[in-house]
């Protein structure tokens, strides 16, 4: 319809179907020339004056990077600019790519909310792109949400937007003319690898009987856009942004390349007038002082460097392994073990627990999921966070172990293996002491401690309650004699596949899952997540450091991040990972068949046995019960 040979014999128009679509070629060709009045003037859109030049100058490059700060509202403008290309150029494919719903739908959807009016910033918006969609039925508005296809759209024109996310095993196989990759720093390079060849093939290339070269006219080139903020050098992202800045400096009109950091939305302007802010400074400077490095990524545009010879795990790892699901909270059933890590602290540090899941993948090798992980600290009136008291932390570690080992349903202790850093600056003497003990739930039910038998001093705190304190489940770790086989053992797994980490925390508290559909989290799954994003940053910071003089090994944070950010959950991760390699070299784990315990119960001592709980620990060597596969021992050991 917009594409009219014009006085031409054999492009089936009479000159009646012409003069009535005249105005409509003149607005089109306006539209073309000027997208920022088009996207003003036809879609009612106000853009600000930052917002105008990013648009413009990346409207006929073929590739562009936007490095932006947070709050600059980059998903609004790819929008914006997505529903003006596709409304002014028929038949354009358009893709949103992610490696997870979440991301690519968060794009997608804040376009339909800006089509559909129904965003609260925005007052004057009207129906001009809605009125294009195609409508399946009656009281559809265009706009199609499907667990296998994928969020998509059509226009009248042909055109069609779809947010497309999976792994690079599954994206494969499309075409189309413009790629917008969101939060374009965390994609991997093998998606980048996949879907960057969806738009090889030259838009102009074009067959047909009695087509015409030279009087159909040229498409707009393909593009790739690639939005997010900063991350590290290692990533696809930082490789663009540095090529893009080389070729603009030459001259090169097809690349085009953004730096916009915090001061941009603290300062917006629309016509030269100031406006008010997207961003406060109060936000930048809670975020600089909650993790500096990450702030300064996420706000100034500064990208992390280091040695990649010398990180213990890189971010591409972590990509690699990433896999999208809900956090665990509480035991799985049957088949599923966990190992909870845990460095206490006494003062100002972090005191984080995390829980692995132990499984078998499809190598029959033993790895490692992060399933969960929580800060035990209290956050105080003044905004100054510390670690609980000594009591609290040992009262909620009983919790978490309980939890996971199954409740009443299992053997105590039988599923679960705890890992305590025995350093001195946590009290873990301490807090070994209260673990030896005996302890009681909130519904007043008694449960036995646990000791580790293998230190000496663990067996003599649990000796007044050997009765009723069981070994096998707690393990005091060193950390002078143990730190660098931790941090050698995740440098060996993570690349290899052995431990799974969960997807990033989304926006909001909905997690869209790779079948398309949604899960509300809860506040402990989202602050689960928030910790183990936390988590990763801190394990991608650490580097192998060796000293010149001495030739001693040690792996820590670079000097210029050690006053700048913690490396407590770093620890508790490495911690497991030390563990899952322990279980591998030591093959005790067994063929990994899911176990019924219940066999492990009788019942007829149980209505005899006045204390359940006592019951469980000592009728182990009973007669009458079967011979538990693991010969007593715990299978983590």
């Amino acid at each position: 319809m917009i594409s009219i040979y014009k006085l031409k014999k054999d492009n089936n128009v009479t000159s009646r179907d012409y003069d009535a679509m005249r105005q409509y070629i003149k607005l089109i060709q306006w539209g073309r020339r000027n997208p920022v009045q088009f996207i003003e003037f036809v879609l009612g859109i106000q853009l600000m004056d930052y917002q105008r030049w990013l648009v413009s100058m990346s409207w006929c490059a073929t590739d562009v990077v936007w490095a932006c700060s947070r709050n600059i509202g980059k998903s609004f403008l790819v929008g914006c600019f997505i529903m003006a290309r596709n409304l002014l150029f028929p038949k354009h494919m358009t893709r949103i790519i992610s490696e997870n719903w979440t991301t690519a739908n968060d794009t997608f959807k804040k376009m339909e909310d800006i089509a559909t009016n129904n965003i609260k910033t925005i007052i004057n918006t009207n129906t001009v792109f809605i009125d294009e969609l195609v409508k399946s039925k009656a009281d559809s508005d265009g706009f199609t949400h499907d667990a296998k296809t994928g969020s998509k759209c059509a226009l009248l024109n042909g055109s069609e937007i779809t947010a497309v996310a999976g792994s690079s095993k599954s994206a494969r196989g499309k075409r189309s003319n413009l790629n917008v990759y969101d939060e374009g720093a965390f994609i991997s390079k093998d998606t980048y690898d996949v879907c960057n060849p969806f738009t090889t093939q030259d838009s102009g290339f074009k067959l047909g009987s009695g087509f015409d070269a030279d009087v159909y006219p040229l498409d707009i080139p393909n593009m790739r856009m690639y939005v997010g903020s900063a991350s590290d050098t290692d990533s696809f992202f930082y490789k663009q942004y540095k090529e893009g800045t080389k070729r603009m400096l030459i001259g090169d009109r097809n690349w085009f390349v953004a730096d916009l950091s915090c001061e941009i939305p603290m300062h917006p302007t629309v016509n030269g007038l100031d406006v008010p802010p997207l961003l406060s400074q109060s936000v930048v400077d809670a975020a600089m002082r909650e993790n500096e490095i990450i702030a300064h990524r996420e706000y100034y545009n500064i990208f992390d460097h280091f040695n990649l010879e010398d990180a213990v795990v890189t971010r591409t790892d972590i990509f690699q392994n990433t896999e999208n699901f809900v956090p665990v909270t509480s035991w799985g059933g049957k088949k599923h073990k966990y190992i909870i890590a845990y460095d206490p602290a006494s003062k100002v540090d972090n005191a984080p627990v995390l829980v692995m899941e132990v499984f078998q993948d499809e190598m029959k090798q033993i790895s490692g999921r992060c399933v969960y992980m929580e800060n035990l600290v209290v956050t105080y009136g003044d905004g100054s966070k510390r670690p609980m008291r000594v009591e609290e932390q040992v009262k909620r570690l009983q919790e978490l172990v309980y939890e996971y080992n199954g409740r009443d349903k299992i053997v105590p202790y039988e599923n679960v293996t705890l890992l305590l850093d025995n350093g001195i600056g946590g009290q873990s003497s301490s807090i070994a002491q209260a673990l030896a003990k005996p302890w009681t739930d909130t519904n007043g039910k008694m449960h036995p401690g646990v000791y580790d038998e293998n230190d000496e001093y663990s067996v003599l705190w649990a000796e007044p309650y050997r009765k009723h304190c069981v070994s096998g489940c707690l393990k005091l770790v060193e950390p002078s004699k143990f730190r660098n086989a931790m941090f050698e053992a995740a440098k060996l797994l993570v690349p290899q596949g052995g431990i799974k980490f969960p997807p990033r925390c989304p926006k909001y508290d909905i997690l869209v899952l790779d079948d398309g559909s949604e899960k509300r989290l809860n506040k402990f799954e989202l602050n689960a997540l928030i910790q183990m994003d936390l988590m990763k940053e801190e394990a991608i910071s650490m580097v192998r450091i060796k000293n010149p003089q001495s030739g001693r090994i040690t792996y820590q944070l670079p000097p210029e991040k050690r006053s700048k950010m913690h490396d407590d959950r770093n620890y508790v991760f490495v911690m497991c990972c030390w563990e899952i390699k322990n279980i591998r070299d030591n093959e005790e784990y067994g063929d990994g068949v899911g176990l019924d315990y219940s066999v492990m119960f009788n019942k007829e001592s149980e209505k005899k046995t006045q204390d359940p709980w006592l019951k469980t620990v000592t009728s182990v060597k009973t007669k009458n019960r079967p011979k538990s596969p693991f010969s007593g021992k715990s299978p983590f050991r």
